[in-house]
């Protein structure tokens, strides 16, 4: 009988002996001894074809707009990823308020978070666990309003952060547009837009920035109206910076046909498409910025009573949205066809939604804090809810990366992390499917 150890082959045999173990299997292997734990623990390889097998691996990776390299080893991954689908995660409400609000967030390159409360946009650290550390700001703002003698208020509806501009649509009707240096300084007001639609007598729901790295375009939209437009921002480089030193002028104005308004709008990473949320219609619409043509309108899906709340790219060709009756869905823009869908397990209305580009999608829904996690492989019924805050109220904005999800409702900003020992905290499994009963 030969005395040769498991231990003594040659590296690459042992590795591909334990790629093709169960997972089961794997696991009693690392019981045996250190060296193979150290082993299959320490191996990439490894962990990655088990992700790529296991259909229960999601949240691999940060968001779809998260550029942020991932510095976790795959078995990390596939252990965090195992808490995001058995619901074990640690929850704290980080930022309370008294007023309710509609916020909007983003945790940028899983750096800083922004967030807007009311006209205020603010910009918070991260600790050394990588959370957001909301005790302290890093810079806060008021973004410039304009009084108006109606029942709308001036707070920021939406805003974007690309490259080195953040944009914020306002409920004035305005939008301000600002120069970012660096994210953890406070950036200064390059222009601010002031009646984009109507003479500002409707809020800008909507804003995106094409053209990004060089002269800022800015496109507007409102929920009011069926149109949407396109500013040119000049800024004047021998002034100082400030807003009386640059100047804008719309370059151009899309009608939407009979569209009731416009809710979100969303642009592809090749700037190319602009895909458009609009009211009154189950489904977005599609526009090409090159020609400024509506490539998919979706005639036979309007409907005064539907709305498409919120829309993402989770790829180059495929678009994810949510609307007011509660459905997720992905469309397939080469073809116009539906390629997933979804309902919301309480068949709420769905406010928000992020992918990660993969397989992952996170929505937030309308009622009791609650985020839910879906497999785009598999549309038959969500993978996991989270209950993010005891006090009931709709997620208006969500972002997440690998190892965190980041929910703002109208009174408080929630942080879960699932970057913990399982055995710390209480499972709270939400996965089961429910069936709806009349009575």
């Amino acid at each position: 009988m030969s005395n040769l150890s498991i231990l003594q082959l040659p590296l690459d045999i042992l590795v591909n002996i334990m790629t093709n173990l169960s997972f089961a299997d794997l696991r009693n292997v690392m019981l045996t001894c250190k060296a193979l734990r150290d082993l299959i623990l320490a191996n990439n390889s490894i962990w990655r074809l088990i992700s790529r097998d296991c259909r229960e691996r999601l949240i691999l990776h940060n968001s779809s707009d998260n550029s942020q390299t991932l510095t976790l080893s795959w078995y990390n991954r596939c252990r965090i990823s195992h808490n995001w689908c058995r619901g074990i995660y640690r929850s704290k409400v980080v930022i309370y308020h008294q007023i309710n609000y509609m916020p909007w967030l983003k945790f940028h390159e899983s750096q800083v978070l922004f967030l807007s409360v009311g006209s205020n946009l603010q910009c918070y650290p991260n600790d050394k666990k990588g959370l957001p550390n909301c005790k302290t700001t890093l810079w806060k703002l008021q973004v410039p309003t304009v009084k108006r003698f109606d029942v709308r208020t001036d707070d920021i509806s939406r805003f974007v952060v690309k490259n080195n501009f953040i944009v914020c649509g306002n409920r004035d009707g305005c939008v301000a547009v600002y120069r970012m240096e660096n994210p953890r300084r406070k950036p200064y007001l390059l222009h601010h837009l002031i009646d984009c639609h109507e003479n500002g007598q409707v809020e800008v729901s909507a804003v995106e920035i094409v053209n990004s790295t060089h002269k800022p375009c800015i496109v507007t939209a409102s929920d009011s109206i069926a149109t949407l437009r396109f500013w040119s921002i000049t800024p004047d480089i021998n002034g100082t910076n400030g807003v009386t030193n640059s100047r804008s002028v719309c370059t151009n104005e899309i009608n939407l046909g009979d569209n009731v308004g416009v809710r979100c709008v969303a642009l592809n990473s090749t700037e190319s498409k602009l895909s458009i949320g609009p009211n009154g219609n189950s489904k977005p619409l599609l526009l090409d910025i090159n020609t400024s043509k509506l490539v998919l309108t979706f005639e036979s899906t309007k409907n005064i009573k539907q709305a498409v709340r919120d829309v993402r790219w989770h790829n180059e060709n495929i678009i994810t949205f949510v609307t007011h009756s509660g459905m997720l869905q992905m469309l397939d823009t080469r073809t116009g066809n539906l390629v997933y869908e979804a309902i919301d397990p309480f068949q709420s209305t769905l406010y928000c939604v992020k992918s990660d580009g993969v397989n992952s999608i996170l929505v937030g829904s309308s009622e009791y804090s609650r985020c839910v996690l879906f497999d785009a492989r598999n549309p038959a019924h969500h993978v996991q809810m989270y209950f993010t805050q005891k006090k009931s109220s709709p997620i208006y904005s969500l972002d997440f990366d690998s190892t965190k999800l980041i929910a703002a409702a109208d009174r408080s900003i929630a942080v879960l992390n699932f970057n913990i020992n399982p055995y710390t905290v209480e499972t709270r499994d939400y996965s089961h499917a429910f069936e709806f009963v009349n009575r």
